[in-house]
């Protein structure tokens, strides 16, 4: 049900924003449907659309608290996704490789170590947020623990950009 919700509303989106063709009509269509877009965007990675909707919130179209919501529960059901599906499958792969089964006690103790840090800080560098959810669930993070982090780094990552780009948009609209 909800997936046929979503699919719905993306497709309205889609066929509206291809129809409209001045600025105030797509800022309008991003009004409409920009939450759940940007919570599709966050699900993978949703820097760029995160700063174009904070800057919407300083200008006044999208509201900044659902924006940071929608971002931060997108993001992290993206990661969780990742998590879990590198959980079932790390065993496995680690069996068969003897690479890395010599890796994975470095790994471990790595993530034993550091993982709090780890995760929290993950979502601010491009292109590592999408491997550490496979490495802590390689490492044997515990689930509760990696979701926990994961919203909490979730949540201050969107609360981040939102409230930088937030400036930009309330000084363009001036």
């Amino acid at each position: 049900m909800l997936y046929d919700f979503a699919q719905t509303t993306l497709a309205r989106f889609c066929s509206e924003l291809l129809a409209s063709s001045d600025q105030d009509s797509l800022i309008r269509l991003f009004s409409r449907y920009g939450y759940l877009a940007i919570a599709f965007a966050a699900f993978w990675e949703g820097e760029g659309l995160l700063i174009i909707a904070g800057a919407l919130c300083g200008a006044g179209y999208l509201d900044w608290r659902w924006t940071i919501i929608a971002a931060a529960l997108g993001g992290a059901a993206g990661d969780q996704v990742y998590f879990y599906l590198a959980h079932d499958r790390a065993a496995r792969l680690v069996e068969r490789s003897a690479r890395l089964r010599r890796w994975l006690p470095r790994v471990r103790a790595l993530v034993a170590r550091h993982g709090v840090w780890t995760v929290l800080l993950s979502r601010f560098a491009a292109g590592l947020r999408i491997t550490i959810p496979l490495v802590c669930a390689t490492a044997g993070m515990n689930p509760l623990k990696y979701s926990a982090l994961n919203l909490l780094s979730a949540l201050a990552w969107a609360s981040f950009w939102v409230a930088v780009s937030y400036q930009l948009g309330a000084h363009l609209v001036r």
